[in-house]
């Protein structure tokens, strides 16, 4: 019997001690540079540890260019590539992305729409600010996963990694630009 207690106690040990890492995980959101930190639709997202890891490497999806490693701009076209069969073309920063010129992978240009719907693309201006959270000089992308009457919740990489989904109440999408499939 007392090695089947011990068992007991060893194996309750170990399940406690994984539930504070992960909580601590969540709280910290400390994650490894190219961890993975969410995954909506299929399409996973990285840490790049909150910009701490500025890489300036390249990322590719099957041979397409889809922007450095692991931005919020590379998150974005890579779910358009991914979902929509659609690329852009390359910016330096978030805030380019609504005069960027948009195609189908076979080239074709595209007019793409400014309908708020479930994997539309939320760009947020140059140097925007909300409250003591400065977002950055070259702006931010996110991908809308759910939306209410109250807001939306996005996706996205380059923001706060333990929040993989973000919740954005109505008042605070001014200023931002909604980009979306035409399809």
């Amino acid at each position: 019997m007392p090695l089947a207690k011990n068992n007991k106690i060893i194996s309750n040990s170990i399940v406690i001690l994984i539930f504070i890492f992960l909580i601590y995980k969540h709280v910290t959101g400390y994650y490894k540079f190219g961890e993975k930190i969410g995954t909506f639709k299929g399409v996973d997202a990285y840490s790049n540890q909150r910009g701490k890891t500025n890489s300036l490497d390249p990322n590719y999806y099957n041979g397409i260019y889809t922007g450095q490693k692991w931005q919020c701009v590379e998150f974005a076209r890579r779910y358009l590539i991914m979902k929509e069969g659609i690329t852009f073309s390359d910016v330096d920063s978030a805030f380019e992305i609504p005069k960027a010129q948009f195609k189908t992978l076979n080239g074709v240009l595209i007019k793409m729409s400014n309908d708020l719907k479930q994997g539309s693309l939320i760009v947020w201006p140059k140097g925007y600010e909300k409250g003591y959270e400065k977002i950055s000089p070259d702006g931010h992308v996110a991908v809308v996963s759910f939306i209410t009457p109250f807001g939306v919740t996005v996706v996205e990489q380059n923001y706060i990694d333990s929040w993989f989904h973000r919740f954005i109440k109505t008042s605070e999408l001014k200023n931002t630009t909604i980009i979306g499939s035409p399809r």
